[in-house]
C-alpha cells in the first residue's frame, strides 16, 4: 500500500474537521476570513491610492468590504485596488453564504437532537418515572395533584418511545399539568448512561414502571447503581412487579434502596372486598388519591400519654388509625395502647399540618349506642364472569371473608378457562366452587346464570385484546346485566374490573354498583410510596390479610337507626369492638350510595337500614 500523499493528508484533516460539527466549521470560516482580509490589508497598504494608511486600517477596510457587498459601489482608485477589493467582496459573499448555511444546519441538527430527547436534565428534587404506558399516565395525574402545593415541581419521564409522541400523549390525555412540569426523554431504563440523563444524583425518588418483570429488575439494578455512584443517599426507588416469584430478585437488585410493589395480591384483595361490600373500591381510591383525604404520619406531642380509645375525641378534622412505634407502623392497635413521647400518629386528614388537636376531648352521647352484638358473616352466592390472572387470588380472598356454605360460580368460554389457573376446591374452607364453560356474551347464557339468584356479580377483564377492547366487552356485559335485572326484578350487586379510567364514565350509565380499575389503584399506590417512603409499610399493612383491614358493617351494630348522631359518637361506639370508624356509606337510591370518609367529627348524620360504617378492624 502506497504512503498517503500530502493531498490525502489535507483531505483527511479536512474530513476530521468537518465531522466535528457546527462550531469547528464556524472557526474554519473565521480563519479563512482573517487570512483573506490580512492578505488584502497588506496589499492595499502598499498601494499609492491609500498612501499613509497602516496595515490595520487597510485590514479594517477589507473587512468592511467582506461583510458588506454594497461598500464596493462607493470605491474609487486604481485597477489593482479595485481588483483586490472585488476579490475580498466576492470572498465575503461566499463565506457569508456558507456561514448562514452552517448556522442553519447546526440549528436544525440541534433541534433534531432535542426532539430525540437525549439532552441532559438539570433539575433538582424531581421525580423520575421510567416507563411510559397507560399506568404511567395515571401516575402522572396523581403526581400533578400531589404537587399542587409546590410552585415548580418536576417529573422526568423516560422510555424507549419517541419524545414527541410521549409529549403529545400527555397533552391529549392529561392536558393541564398545573404547577408540575413534565420533561420527556428517550432512552432505555436499564442503561446506566440513559438513566444518567435524567439527573438521578439530584432526584427525590425514582418510579420503575416497566411492563415486564425482567426489565423491572434490570432497571432497578441500573437505578440503584447510579444512585450509589452519584452519592445520592436520600433518593429511593418504587418498583412495580407483576409476578410474586420476582419480588425477592427485585429487592436484591435494589440494594436496600427499593420498595417493591407486587400489585396482584393487593388488587385481588380490593376486588374481593368490593365484590361483597359494594363501595369499597371508592374507599381505597379516596384514601390513596391525593385529591381528598389521605394517610399522613405526624408527631403530635400533645397526644403523649393518651390511649387509642381517647385520641380521636381530640381531633375535629382528622381520624387517627394507628401509630408508628420504633419506625414500625401499627394499624388499629389495642384501644388501651398509650401513645409514647416518640410515637408518631397515622392519620387520615385533608392535608399534612391540619391535624390540630383540641385542648379537651369532645363529649359523646352514649345513649345513642346500639347494644353490642357479635360480628357475623352472611352466606352469599357470587357469580364471576370472565377469567384472568387475578381469579385464583380473588376466590381465595372471598373464602377468607364469606361464611361457610357460601358459593362461587365461575363462568367463561372454554378457551379462556383453559388458559386460566383455577382455584382448587381442596384449598378452600368456606366456598363451594363451580365452573361453567359458556359464551358469557350470549344473553341466554347470562339469563341462565342469573336464574340462580346470585347476591354478587363480579366481571373480570379478559386476558385477550388490548385495554380498550377488553373494556368494550365489559361494557356490553354490563348493559346486558342491567337489562336482565330490570326485566326479571333480580337484585344483585355488580362489581366490574375496568382497565382504563376513562371508561368509568361510560360504565356509570349501566348503573354498575362499583368499579375496580386495577391500573388506577396500582398508580395511586405507587405515587403514594414515591412521595413518602414510609407509606409502603403502612399500605402493605393495610392491604395484608394479617392484622386490621377496612370493612363495611351494618350501622345498626353501632348506633340506633334513624337517630341523628355525630361522628365523635359513632367513632366511640366502634371502639367498644376494638375498631376505628373512618367513614360511612349512606344509601340514596336503588344500587346508589354515597361514600363519606373522615367527615367533620361534629357533623351529624342519620343512618338507617342498609347504611354502613366504614371501619378499620381485625375481622
Amino acid at each position: 500500500m502506497r504512503n498517503p500523499s500530502w493531498k490525502d493528508k489535507v483531505r483527511y484533516w479536512f474530513d476530521n474537521l468537518m465531522s466535528k460539527g457546527t462550531l469547528s466549521l464556524i472557526v474554519l470560516l473565521a480563519a479563512i476570513t482573517f487570512v483573506v482580509i490580512a492578505i488584502a490589508g497588506i496589499i492595499v497598504a502598499l498601494l499609492p491610492e491609500v498612501e499613509g494608511a497602516g496595515v490595520l486600517s487597510s485590514m479594517w477596510l477589507s473587512l468592511m468590504h467582506a461583510i458588506d457587498a454594497g461598500t464596493i459601489a462607493g470605491d474609487s482608485g486604481g485597477f489593482l485596488f479595485m481588483l483586490v477589493m472585488s476579490v475580498v467582496t466576492l470572498c465575503g459573499l461566499f463565506i457569508t453564504s456558507m456561514l448562514i448555511g452552517v448556522i442553519g444546519a447546526g440549528l436544525e441538527d440541534k433541534m433534531n437532537s432535542l426532539r430525540k430527547g437525549r439532552s441532559q436534565v438539570l433539575e433538582r428534587n424531581h421525580v423520575i418515572l421510567l416507563g411510559f404506558n397507560e399506568n404511567a399516565l395515571n401516575i402522572l395525574r396523581e403526581l400533578i395533584v400531589a404537587n399542587e402545593n409546590h410552585k415548580d415541581a418536576v417529573v422526568v419521564v423516560m422510555d424507549n418511545q419517541d419524545k414527541s409522541e410521549m409529549e403529545d400523549s400527555i397533552a391529549q390525555r392529561i392536558g393541564d399539568t398545573r404547577t408540575t412540569r413534565i420533561i420527556c426523554r428517550t432512552g432505555s431504563m436499564d442503561n446506566l448512561g440513559d438513566v444518567g440523563i435524567c439527573s438521578p444524583h439530584t432526584c427525590r425518588s425514582i418510579i420503575v414502571n416497566a411492563e415486564d418483570d425482567f426489565m423491572s429488575v434490570k432497571a432497578i439494578l441500573a437505578c440503584a447503581t447510579v444512585l450509589e455512584n452519584s452519592g445520592n443517599r436520600d433518593a429511593y426507588i418504587t418498583a412495580l412487579i407483576h409476578s410474586e416469584e420476582n419480588v425477592e430478585a427485585a429487592r436484591i437488585a435494589g440494594k436496600g434502596r427499593v420498595e417493591v410493589f407486587f400489585f396482584q395480591n393487593s388488587i385481588a384483595r380490593i376486588m374481593a372486598h368490593t365484590c361483597r361490600q359494594p363501595g369499597m373500591s371508592s374507599v381505597f381510591t379516596n384514601l390513596l388519591s391525593f385529591d381528598g383525604d389521605e394517610i399522613y404520619v405526624e408527631h403530635i406531642s400533645a397526644m403523649t400519654g393518651k390511649t387509642m380509645e381517647e385520641v380521636n375525641l381530640y381531633f375535629p378534622k382528622s381520624t387517627v388509625i394507628g401509630l408508628v412505634q420504633g419506625g414500625v407502623p401499627r394499624l388499629n392497635p389495642p384501644m388501651s395502647t398509650r401513645i409514647g413521647a416518640d410515637d408518631k400518629l397515622i392519620l387520615i386528614a385533608e392535608d399534612d399540618g391540619v391535624s390540630v388537636p383540641e385542648s379537651q376531648p369532645a363529649s359523646v352521647n352514649k345513649g345513642l349506642f346500639a347494644p353490642t352484638t357479635p360480628s357475623s358473616s352472611a352466606i352469599q352466592k357470587t357469580l364471576v364472569l370472565g377469567c384472568n390472572d387475578l381469579l385464583q387470588q380473588v376466590v381465595a380472598e372471598l373464602d377468607c371473608y364469606l361464611a361457610p356454605a357460601s358459593s362461587v360460580v365461575i363462568a367463561a368460554p372454554e378457551e379462556v378457562i383453559r388458559d386460566c389457573e383455577l382455584p382448587s376446591q381442596g384449598q378452600l374452607k368456606n366456598l363451594a366452587v363451580e365452573i361453567k364453560t359458556c359464551d358469557i356474551s350470549q344473553r341466554a347464557n347470562l339469563e341462565e346464570l342469573l336464574a340462580a339468584r346470585p347476591d354478587n356479580v363480579l366481571i373480570l377483564s379478559g386476558l385477550e385484546g388490548d385495554d380498550q377492547e377488553s373494556d368494550s366487552r365489559t361494557l356490553l356485559l354490563l348493559l346486558q346485566l342491567r337489562d336482565i335485572a330490570s326485566k326479571t326484578g333480580a337484585k344483585f350487586s355488580v362489581t366490574s374490573e375496568m382497565r382504563c379510567v376513562e371508561n368509568q364514565e361510560l360504565a356509570r350509565v349501566t348503573k354498575v354498583t362499583d368499579f375496580v380499575v386495577s391500573s388506577n389503584i396500582t398508580a395511586l399506590m405507587m405515587t403514594q410510596i414515591s412521595q413518602a417512603r414510609e407509606q409502603f409499610d403502612i399500605l402493605n399493612d393495610l392491604l395484608s390479610d394479617d392484622g386490621s383491614e377496612l370493612y363495611m358493617k351494618d350501622a345498626a351494630r353501632y348506633v340506633q337507626p334513624g337517630q341523628s348522631v355525630d361522628f365523635y359518637t359513632l367513632g366511640a361506639a366502634a371502639t367498644r369492638y376494638g375498631e376505628i370508624a373512618v367513614g360511612y356509606k349512606k344509601l340514596r337510591g336503588e344500587g346508589e350510595f354515597d361514600i363519606v370518609l373522615n367527615p367533620p367529627k361534629s357533623s351529624s348524620v342519620v343512618l338507617g337500614k342498609g347504611d354502613s360504617v366504614i371501619l378499620l378492624a381485625e375481622n
